[in-house]
């Protein structure tokens, strides 16, 4: 078997409300979708999450060229010859874009072999993982509250909000879906790099005091040293990765002691592989993996796939914003029952690209 044909594409679909974080407003859910083809006529697809325009340019002028005419089987192989190529750029979108390839020759090697991508990843360790209902977005106070009382309601025990405007806004809202959600529910916190190190300190007693389960992002990814403090001065468990790059990146935050849970994005990481190493080396350290993962279905699929082999891993990310482009992306409908995400059966990935997902081809 070799690689035929490889491209990449963007899907886009405008959103009707802006999705609010404490650094912007999305207006449009937008991603890069790699296809390669095999000369047996099998499809493979992955994911790259960055800028879409940008990752397309460098997959189909830089990387196509090299995989033409080789296995797909060779992981290890191919990812080391895309990444030999990243001298200038050894994080960023040339990673996001090796990606977006990775996981596609995954998907192919799943469906070859007539399996789920997690049979070939070290098999199934669980078959459903508990998710948190991902995210209550900035709105008003009466809005996020309805919302987190929502997803309680729906049967999930975790749920997490995007805050980071401030003192006497963020503090409103986390007290106040704390109120609503009761003391039997988990309350996370995603500040999206939005703190300094003093405001990030003086909002983390705040949150003690409302028992937040983790405190996500409230410092930006290359202010290793602000989490050490951070770190010093709370018990809040610190949940921060996912604009982090390949497994040198985590191993720099893992030697630093300033992270709890681990939030490698597959699509941003380095892929599937890339991630199951970052999981490794977060065991060895004795840190929890949480995956971040909000975009598609592919995204969504491959890392259930990662999680349901892989020990050491918690908490999948479950998008309930109801705006991504996923149940289009996937070949079964996503069974969700009771908090818990169970994980698809098919062959590969589990994703498709249906005539609905189409309809997104910009």
């Amino acid at each position: 078997m070799k690689i035929e044909s490889v491209r990449a594409f963007i899907l886009k679909k405008p959103l009707d409300k802006p999705l609010v974080t404490s650094k912007a407003e999305l207006k449009e859910r937008a991603t890069a979708i790699v296809q390669i083809i095999t000369d047996d006529g099998i499809e493979g697809l992955g994911e790259g999450v960055g800028v879409p325009n940008v990752i397309k340019e460098i997959v189909e002028r830089n990387f196509a060229p090299m995989l033409i005419g080789e296995d797909p089987f060779d992981v290890e192989r191919l990812w080391r010859k895309m990444f030999q190529r990243l001298y200038w750029e050894p994080k960023g979108a040339w990673v996001c874009a090796i990606s977006a390839v990775e996981m596609a020759l995954w998907d192919i090697m799943g469906k070859a072999m007539d399996v789920p991508a997690y049979k070939l990843l070290g098999g199934l360790y669980r078959d459903k993982i508990e998710a948190y209902a991902s995210d209550i977005f900035w709105d008003d106070v009466d809005e996020m509250v309805k919302k987190a009382a929502s997803f309680v309601n729906q049967g999930f025990r975790y749920v997490k909000c995007h805050i980071g405007k401030g003192f006497g806004q963020d503090d409103v809202r986390v007290r106040a879906m704390r109120r609503a959600i009761g003391k039997d529910a988990e309350l996370m916190v995603d500040i999206n790099c939005g703190y300094d190190r003093p405001t990030a300190i003086k909002f983390a007693e705040i949150f003690e005091e409302n028992e937040v389960f983790w405190y996500e992002e409230p410092l930006p990814p290359f202010d290793l040293e602000g989490y050490r403090l951070l770190k010093d001065y709370t018990d809040l468990p610190i949940a921060t990765g996912e604009n982090e790059f390949t497994k040198y990146g985590f191993r720099d935050m893992f030697l630093k002691g300033v992270v709890d849970y681990a939030m490698p994005d597959l699509g941003r990481v380095g892929g599937i592989l890339e991630g199951k190493k970052v999981c490794a080396l977060a065991e060895a350290f004795n840190v929890v993996c949480s995956p971040h993962v909000f975009s598609t279905g592919i995204l969504l699929a491959a890392t259930l796939h990662l999680m349901a082999s892989t020990p050491g891993t918690e908490l999948f990310e479950l998008d309930t914003t109801g705006t991504g482009i996923i149940d289009e992306l996937l070949a079964e409908p996503l069974e969700v029952r009771d908090g818990y995400v169970y994980v698809p059966r098919g062959p590969g990935l589990g994703v498709q690209l249906s005539e609905k997902a189409k309809k997104y081809l910009v």
